[in-house]
């Protein structure tokens, strides 16, 4: 191989001057200087199958009458086609080249080449068969090792060199060879119009979802997935379609299935992969943790669950018996006041940071960002989960929260999809955030949320003390009758207590609607406000109770093929009830009200 001083490069005959390819040079641009790149000879002719670049190309001289220039695709045969804007739709460009692609240097033959295939091929199925990682069996006998382990030191301590720690050994080396087997008959590949997955052993067994029903694409990695590099990846087809699992692949591989599996449109050169973030946790919000019950109450069931597991281990080995059940028993009994007092304040000081703890393992930096054409949600610290949601499915929104996080100013939200299996968790958007924050995430994913709320009549106030006062009053009455005056004054002290349970629920109803989204509000308790487009309601549901119709109120309800199925208005005026289902769907409501 002779270097480019020994064999100069030979360049093509420049072509007459003309307006189009006149030499012009621009500030901080040399148009017609040679560059040079690693691996690259720039004045040499490059000539390869399918990609037609033109060595010479030069940029035009900028607009006479001052208008902003736009750039220009040059073929190798001289002519021109303008850039589409950055806004505008994207169209596949071939073997056309940007004029400047870097520092004012259209691009080189193999550099096209590799942009096209990182952008569109990866992104089309090629029906390929293909199996999991071959790391799959380690994945899977070390999650079962500790179990195995564990039994097996249980062995040891107890009984020596026992049939219980050979039993262990034995339940290893099968693990393994399972672990094994199934990653050899397992194997998986995208067609144009399905996902397949295969088991073929002694039977074969075939499944198979459509592209056009995945609803999402899930991406996981537990500690020992992320050490080798690997992740899990759920196909989620709907509520009802089933789901596939491949348990361990490439991260690699891993992202390129959720662009092929949800893409709906061809992938070309100029409309790569965009990422924008939409939003993201803050550190300081891990501290909204304690105001939610779930995450509040996670130390008794951290408690119970590991008293069950000693007792259940303990009982297998013969540790616990009745007679030590019942002298722990007395020595609990036995306990000075102040030890109990002490344990007590140490178990409630334990709740708030425990929930901190658990907060922040399944929220660290929860990301929410668009990419794709899909909402995709990012979080976890030893498992990390990414959640990828199709924009053009996304319905609607839900903001809940409860009276202590409405104190702090604090909201939930989450996505409402269309045939979206276990919402509550994958269409999560925000744990826990302010609610400016929660609001404008919701505005930037569906649209703004119309506001402000409409108030509904008097009358729903008198039901709503109705419904809060009536059950205590009723046992009140009953424990009365019976003679029990201590659990008499209980009730009636119950009773009081939920008048202002019943004038929060009444202050939180509440509707709007912009001409193009809807919201409803309703709750004290778990407070919802849903949001949802006119296009996502496929119909409506007008109900009125016997004390309803007494009072003149009946309660909207908008079906909706998302979340938990529609959300209500509840307790609005009937005449605003007809007129708001009109303002939507006027042709479906008209029609009865002639």
């Amino acid at each position: 191989m002779t270097t480019p001083a020994e064999d100069p490069p030979q360049t093509p005959p420049e072509p007459p001057a003309t307006p189009a390819n006149t030499p012009t040079e621009r500030p901080g641009t040399r148009a017609n200087a040679p560059t040079e790149r690693p691996g690259t000879r720039a004045n040499a002719p490059t000539e390869r199958p399918g990609s037609r670049v033109d060595a010479s190309t030069e940029l035009p001289a900028p607009p006479a009458d001052g208008s902003p220039e736009r750039p220009v695709l040059r073929g190798a045969a001289g002519a021109e086609r303008p850039v589409p804007p950055a806004d505008g739709p994207a169209e596949r460009v071939g073997p056309w080249v940007e004029d400047g692609g870097e520092g004012g240097v259209p691009l080189q033959g193999e550099e096209l080449r590799g942009l096209v295939v990182s952008a569109g091929e990866e992104a089309r199925p090629d029906g390929r068969v293909r199996r999991l990682h071959p790391l799959t069996f380690v994945v899977g006998a070390a999650r079962e090792m500790a179990a195995l382990v564990g039994a097996g030191a249980t062995g040891l301590l107890v009984g020596g060199m026992s049939t219980a720690f050979y039993f262990a050994l034995i339940g290893l080396a099968f693990g393994l060879a399972w672990h094994v087997a199934t990653w050899a008959i397992f194997t998986y590949r995208v067609h144009e119009d399905r996902f397949e997955s295969r088991r073929a052993l002694v039977g074969r067994t075939v499944k198979s979802i459509p592209r056009e029903r995945i609803r999402g694409v899930d991406i996981s990695s537990t500690l020992g997935h992320r050490l080798l590099g690997l992740a899990i990846v759920h196909v989620d087809a709907g509520a009802d379609g089933g789901e596939i699992v491949l348990n361990a692949v490439s991260l690699r591989e891993a992202e390129r299935l959720r662009r092929v599996l949800l893409a709906r449109a061809r992938v070309t050169p100029s409309s790569g992969p965009r990422r924008r973030r939409l939003a993201r946790i803050r550190r300081r919000w891990f501290l909204y943790a304690p105001l939610s019950g779930a995450y509040l109450l996670t130390p008794f069931a951290l408690a119970g669950s590991l008293l069950g597991t000693l007792y259940n281990l303990g009982d297998d080995l013969g540790l616990i018996t009745r007679d030590r059940v019942e002298h722990l028993g007395r020595d609990a009994a036995g306990l000075p006041t102040g030890v109990v007092v002490l344990v007590i304040l140490l178990f409630l000081t334990a709740m708030p940071i425990a929930s901190v703890i658990v907060f922040t393992l399944f929220n660290w930096d929860f990301t929410v960002y668009e990419r794709d054409g899909s909402i995709v949600a990012e979080r976890g610290l030893v498992t990390r989960r990414s959640v990828a949601l199709e924009r053009r499915r996304v319905r609607g929104v839900e903001l809940s929260d409860n009276p202590f996080e409405r104190l702090a100013g604090v909201v939930r939200l989450g996505a409402l999809v269309t045939g979206l299996g276990d919402a509550a968790h994958r269409g999560r958007l925000l744990p826990a955030a302010p609610r400016e924050v929660a609001v404008a995430l919701a505005s930037g994913v569906l649209g703004p949320v119309p506001g402000p709320l409409i108030t509904h009549p008097q009358a729903a106030r008198d039901r709503r003390l109705v419904r809060a006062t009536m059950p205590p009053l009723l046992a009140a009455a009953v424990w009365l009758a019976v003679g029990n005056l201590w659990l008499t004054g209980l009730c009636l002290v119950a009773a009081v207590a939920a008048v202002p349970l019943g004038l929060d629920r009444y202050r939180q109803l509440g509707h709007a609607d912009d001409g193009v989204r809807l919201t409803v509000r309703s709750g004290s308790l778990r407070r919802r406000q849903y949001v949802v487009e006119h296009g996502a309601i496929v119909g409506w549901r007008v109900r009125r109770t016997l004390f309803q119709r007494r009072a003149g109120l009946a309660t909207l309800h908008a079906a909706v093929g998302a979340g938990e199925g529609g959300c209500a208005a509840v307790d609005m005026s009937e005449s605003d009830a007809l007129a708001l289902a009109a303002s939507i769907t006027p042709s479906w409501i008209t029609p009865f009200l002639d």
